[in-house]
């Protein structure tokens, strides 16, 4: 039993309750389970796994989400856990989980991937599914621990949904940290022992603090006002990963998961707060490599154009100079001869510019404030947008290349985004440094779009949201007062 199951059950004897901790670790709970793969070599993988765990409940197989649907159909019970593939034969993806949340509700999802997308793997959470676990990380006690706390979550929040009078006993025994906050004074107003063990607070310590102690990312509270003034709490609060400190001043990512309820009399938010710490550096791991490959591509790219193609178009321009030296200067043929020149000229200024752009040497040497000139400068010669800077980034700003490298990265592709589709004819990018903070702006007078919308996170803005997302940073999007859109960036600086 590891050290927060064991403070637990210290703390819960004390007060003469129940002991839950067992439940956790019980191998010999008689569970339903689905397993829905089409790989007979990792169903035979969790079928071992489950077998070390000397399982006695029931395991049935489906190889394609129409077997899965017979299944459910057919079973004379409900399954108490679902473990799912994202890519079957007849569906995959995020219209797989939709599709398999609806179909197994009540029962707990737990995706099986070796889908490494960090975007995707959030988003999974937030459509329903009670888990997402890497198949290369997965063993016996991962797997066995991930659908037991799956369904005890999925019980709880049963629970919950039934019986708000019983909230208290759920609330203490959770095998999760949960806080009670008010989303008017922020104050944390009630705590459970295992936020108690996690954040190293006592419950006396917690009643002194807000939420913004704790979280350090900025919290927007996304609460509107309706028009007969009253607070409107439909869609509050989200599910999402935040960065929160411990007491010790550890940080840690933490998915958040809200649920109003009424305490005290008042309009309260009951927050559950899962630790994806783990979870976020292996998927960190994962993007930074995906990233220095992206980059050494680009490098070599840059070099061959630069070595090949661009001397060679010089070689050509000098050659045609000669020419005209050795020929006995008709007047029309001398008028060709430099217009070809002319040519060969441009072409050369526009592979080098293409070369500047993909090569990412420049970012160890050239401050951020030199590569934003070089971007906007390259946007304006190469598209019929107007792209304008006002930069205020100090000259000496000493930055990592990597913070570079991607906030180049993220204003390029945002920048490629206008060209393409905002039909703008003027844009602006605003640069400085606001407190601890990088803060950078972009403005268009183009047409506006709702980033919620379904179906515009394409590729580039799911790029976008990693890279910020990497960089500790935040984004928004915002329509402009009179047309076109205003993009908000803030990256921490460097500690």
């Amino acid at each position: 039993m590891d050290y927060f199951s064991a403070s637990k059950a210290d703390a819960i004897s004390k007060t003469g309750e129940k002991d839950y901790t067992e439940m956790i670790y019980d191998s010999n709970a008689k569970y339903r389970l689905l397993v829905i793969e089409d790989n007979p070599g990792d169903f035979a993988l969790i079928e071992d796994y489950l077998d070390a765990n000397s399982f006695i409940g029931k395991l049935d197989h489906a190889k394609t989400f129409s077997e899965a649907q017979d299944c459910m159909r057919e079973s004379d019970e409900e399954y108490h856990a679902v473990l799912l593939d994202l890519n079957l034969p007849d569906k995959n993806g995020e219209e797989l989980i939709q599709e398999t949340v609806k179909l197994a509700f009540p029962a707990a999802i737990i995706v099986l991937t070796g889908y490494s997308d960090m975007h995707f793997s959030v988003r999974s959470l937030s459509m329903g599914i009670s888990d997402y676990v890497m198949k290369d990380s997965l063993n016996t006690y991962s797997l066995w621990k991930s659908i037991r706390y799956s369904i005890e979550r999925n019980t709880m929040f049963k629970k919950l949904r039934n019986s708000e009078n019983r909230y208290r006993e759920l609330f203490e025994n959770n095998p999760s940290p949960m806080l009670i906050w008010n989303p008017d004074t922020r104050q944390i107003i009630d705590s459970n022992i295992e936020a108690e063990i996690k954040y190293g607070y006592t419950k006396n310590e917690f009643l002194t603090l807000t939420v913004d102690d704790i979280q350090l990312d900025k919290f927007e509270r996304p609460i509107s006002s309706t028009q007969n003034g009253n607070t409107d709490y439909s869609h509050f609060p989200p599910r999402q990963v935040w960065r929160h400190q411990k007491k010790s001043g550890e940080v840690f990512f933490v998915e958040v998961n809200g649920h109003l309820l009424e305490h005290k009399g008042e309009i309260s938010s009951l927050m559950l707060l899962n630790d994806v710490t783990e979870k976020i550096d292996m998927q960190e791991k994962m993007i930074e490599n995906v990233l220095q490959a992206e980059e050494k591509e680009r490098n070599r790219v840059a070099r061959e154009l630069h070595d090949g193609i661009v001397q060679q178009l010089v070689a050509c321009g000098m050659f045609t100079q000669n020419l005209l030296d050795e020929l006995n200067n008709p007047d029309a043929l001398e008028s060709k001869i430099k217009k070809l020149f002319t040519l060969l000229r441009q072409t050369t200024l526009h592979t080098r510019d293409l070369s500047h752009n993909l090569q990412s040497a420049e970012f160890d040497v050239m401050s951020l404030s030199d590569l934003l000139k070089q971007l906007v400068r390259q946007l304006s010669a190469t598209s019929r947008i107007k792209f304008t800077l006002k930069d205020h980034l100090p000259e000496s700003s000493d930055l990592p290349s990597k913070v570079k490298v991607n906030i180049y990265r993220i204003l390029q592709e945002l920048c490629a985004n206008i060209i393409k589709h905002s039909g703008a004819e003027h844009a602006e990018v605003i640069s400085e440094i606001a407190g601890n903070y990088i803060s950078i702006s972009i403005k268009d007078d183009g047409m506006s779009f709702d980033p919620d919308e379904q179906g515009t996170q394409g590729a580039g803005l799911i790029n976008v949201n990693s890279r910020i997302f990497k960089l500790g940073g935040q984004i928004t999007f915002n329509k402009h007062n009179e047309s076109g859109m205003v993009v908000n960036l803030e990256i921490p600086l460097p500690r």
